[in-house]
């Protein structure tokens, strides 16, 4: 089966209610490929290795968390952005880039996704505002969780060993997840009632906080806390247009 490349990023940016954001890179359609799709590849990241796997798979569509464009890069196209570029149009294969809403999407978002994945029962997305959106969940146990058990749970979602500052309770009652660079929404996390706290990467100041305020803080890795939302759009796609879907792992330790 086909769809029409059109109705693909119409239906994805309606779904993920692109226009309630204001986001660090612009969502939806990056680069435009050929009109018709029968396979569409899906990764975390637009990078050169995840497009050669796409165009092995032979997909007419990428769509990834990361897009190609962001605010801090530079405007010319130099040699980097000239061989991504490249082969994307040799390929003829069309980039869409969901960054903000697929982080905050209430049914496949990405910390959404890790409550649920986890067995926590979801309050809501509101807090960790970015740009003045929610994008954070949180979530409640509805049974004993001890926090040893959870780590294990993470890990082996994750496929990684998680970092863990264990300086709060053994039982963790309430979770609240910020996948990607979200070390900055802990003491935000906290305040909400939040024990235990789940995001991608840590800085410097992060176990102090922990420590001070008598927190929980796991992080598994940028690119591993972001596959879970990435991958869901796979299925959603399927059932949508009946076109086929394949994920690009490209795995980095950050």
């Amino acid at each position: 089966m086909s769809a029409l490349r059109d109705d693909v990023v119409q239906f994805l940016n309606t779904h993920l209610n692109i226009s309630a954001f204001r986001d660090y890179c612009p969502n939806g359609m990056q680069v435009i490929g050929k009109p018709e799709v029968r396979r569409v590849a899906l990764g975390v990241s637009a990078n050169l290795e995840c497009f050669r796997m796409a165009a092995a798979a032979g997909a007419d569509m990428l769509i990834t968390h990361h897009g190609l464009f962001w605010e801090n890069m530079p405007r010319e196209i130099g040699v980097m952005m000239k061989g991504r570029l490249k082969l994307l149009f040799e390929h003829d294969i069309t980039l869409l880039g969901y960054h903000l809403p697929l982080d905050a999407h209430p049914e496949i978002g990405n910390n959404v996704l890790w409550l649920q994945k986890l067995g926590f029962t979801l309050e809501g997305v509101n807090f960790a505002s970015s740009r003045g959106k929610a994008i954070g969940a949180i979530g409640t146990a509805p049974q004993r969780t001890v926090l040893r058990e959870l780590v294990e749970e993470i890990a082996k979602a994750a496929g990684t060993q998680p970092l863990v500052y264990e300086y709060g309770r053994q039982t963790v009652r309430r979770l609240g997840v910020v996948t990607g660079g979200g070390p900055g929404y802990l003491l935000e996390a906290i305040a909400a009632g939040c024990d235990t706290f789940l995001t991608g990467e840590t800085d410097e100041p992060t176990e102090a906080y922990a420590r001070e305020e008598g927190a929980n803080f796991i992080s598994i890795g940028h690119y591993n806390s972001e596959k879970i939302g990435i991958r869901a759009i796979g299925p959603l796609l399927e059932r949508q247009f009946e076109v086929e879907t394949l994920f690009c792992d490209v795995p980095n330790a950050i």
